[in-house]
């Protein structure tokens, strides 16, 4: 990209600055012990709201799911394909469980393509980087919880 472009410096060279290490604005505790982050799959873009109207790519993943480690998944004795209520101070959430065993024990996933009651971002933090003012959606408290048979059919 930059082969024949310089970047805007004197040298032509780009600038990187190490900044000191700050950790999210909301950390794991006992009533929420889980780290909750939200991300990508690459089946859709952004909100989702034109690859989600696409067949295939819909039919790839059709809803959202909170993807679970083995091990935690068992602690809270939630089985895949059930669903669970995922929660933060602000607010709630029911996805489907994929237990997977690519994630953290002291993780969940939630992919932020899906919109209303779904949107992942009604749960996360509102706080901003100081120096970027964007938004921390990749890290916030979390705690998962199981729903009694009558709920867990939506």
């Amino acid at each position: 990209m930059f082969l024949d472009h310089k970047f805007y410096h004197p040298d032509g060279k780009a600038k990187l600055c190490a900044l000191p290490y700050r950790p999210p604005a909301e950390e794991p505790c006992e009533q929420y012990p889980l780290r909750l982050t939200t991300g990508r799959v690459v089946y859709h873009y952004l909100s989702g709201n034109q690859t989600r109207r696409i067949p295939f790519l819909r039919d790839m993943c059709p809803e959202p799911y909170v993807e679970v480690h083995p091990e935690t998944a068992a602690k809270y004795n939630i089985q895949h394909d059930e669903v669970v209520r995922l929660f933060t101070r602000r607010g709630e959430a029911f996805y489907k469980v994929k237990i997977i065993e690519a994630i953290r024990k002291d993780t969940v996933f939630v992919p932020y393509h899906f919109g209303h009651e779904q949107s992942i971002n009604l749960l996360t933090i509102p706080a901003l980087d100081p120096m970027s003012r964007m938004p921390e959606f990749k890290a916030c408290a979390a705690q998962i919880e199981k729903q009694p048979e009558r709920m867990s059919t939506r």
